[in-house]
């Protein structure tokens, strides 16, 4: 086999084997998830047989506090400026323009989540502090 050909095959099966692991991984932690409220099911219906009084199921989720959302929005505020240093560092260090867009865009994404996460922390505090 040529080398050409070599790589041509490589470059090729490189995404296939990449799309099929992730659907693989998603797949395997649905499957725990599954597996994991079943038990929890099965467990309530042996206590209830057994003439015990299980647990309520909590499936409403908590609001977030104010502190969270603050340190949310720290965390990824800081994560944003990180990504756009590596941004700014790969641009004059020579790096490809691709991986420089790459994280141009998730120094984007999460620096904008951050700030949104401080918006509405500054909102809360001045409404509860009414």
């Amino acid at each position: 086999m040529q080398m050409g050909t070599l790589n041509s095959l490589i470059g090729m099966l490189v995404p296939i084997v990449a799309i099929v692991f992730g659907i693989g991984v998603a797949l395997w932690a649905i499957y725990w998830d599954y597996r994991g409220k079943q038990l929890k099911y099965r467990e309530r219906e042996l206590m209830i047989e057994r003439g015990m009084t299980p647990p309520a199921i909590d499936s409403v989720k908590k609001p977030l506090t104010m502190e969270a959302c603050l340190r949310r929005g720290l965390i990824l505020l800081f994560l944003g400026m990180g990504f756009g240093a590596v941004t700014v560092i790969s641009h004059y260090a020579g790096g490809s323009a691709s991986f420089g867009a790459l994280f141009a865009t998730a120094a984007c994404i999460v620096g904008f989540l951050g700030i949104g996460f401080l918006v509405y922390w500054a909102v809360a505090r001045k409404t509860a502090s009414r």
